[in-house]
Parts: C-alpha cells; sequence; structure tokens
C-alpha cells in the first residue's frame, strides 16, 4: 500500500502523512490555512516556514 507524506524541503520534517494525496492535501490545508490579504500588495504572504513536497513511500507490511 502506498502511503503519502508532505515533508519540508530543507529540513525533511513531516508535516502530515495519509493514505491518500488528497488526505495528506485536505489535512495541510486545514492545519494551515491560506492567510487572508488585506491588500494587493500582500499577495506574497507565506503559509508555511518553508517550501513542501509530498512524497509517497511504500509502506511495510509485517507478518
Amino acid at each position: 500500500m502506498t502511503m503519502y507524506k508532505a515533508v519540508g524541503w530543507y529540513s525533511q520534517n513531516e508535516y502530515m502523512a495519509g493514505n491518500k494525496l488528497a488526505d495528506v492535501l485536505s489535512k495541510l490545508q486545514k492545519e494551515y490555512p491560506e492567510p487572508r490579504r488585506t491588500s494587493r500588495s500582500s499577495s506574497t504572504l507565506y503559509i508555511y516556514s518553508e517550501p513542501i513536497k509530498i512524497i509517497s513511500v511504500a509502506s511495510e507490511i509485517v507478518n
């Protein structure tokens, strides 16, 4: 079974994990909602402290 993780680009810290890509993205959106813009000039606000990458990992089946 494939599992997905959202990890930090530089730190490799795991932000979220889930069985489906949609689960990971949904959890990220709930945990880190997009900030409201107060003006057009502040359109480059950061949501995360570093770039995030989504990776797929094969979970190990142990008998």
